[in-house]
């Protein structure tokens, strides 16, 4: 495994722990009270799920059109992280426009790292 296929394992395992645990803090949140409580173990299970199907997605044993596809998928989780949390948080958009450029930003890295892998 390259030092860039590493950094995809890592990222994306990272990006989809926040994305989904805020996701369903914020949605179970009102009904139990403790959105951390809600939301760290299933965001932390979705990032092992994450980690575990991109390591093997990019293993030099798999198919190019798989890798790809893991490399797009690993690309935009991390994108649409990193892109949600800059617009939200820098340049203090709303929260339907921070998703928006989050999106984008993901599949422009997604587009990005499935040629590169």
């Amino acid at each position: 495994m390259t030092d860039q296929s590493i950094g995809l394992v890592i990222g994306s395992g990272v990006a989809t722990f926040l994305i989904v645990g805020v996701a369903v803090g914020e949605l179970l949140g009102h009904q139990f009270g403790i959105t951390p409580l809600v939301g760290v173990p299933v965001g932390g299970l979705a990032g092992a799920v994450a980690v575990a199907s991109v390591a093997t997605g990019l293993a030099e044993s798999t198919p190019p059109r798989q890798r790809r596809l893991t490399g797009g998928f690993a690309g935009f989780t991390i994108g649409f992280a990193i892109g949600t949390a800059l617009a939200g948080a820098v340049l203090s958009f709303d929260l339907s426009s921070a998703v928006a450029i989050g999106a984008a930003v993901g599949i422009v890295l997604g587009v990005v790292a499935a040629d590169r892998v």
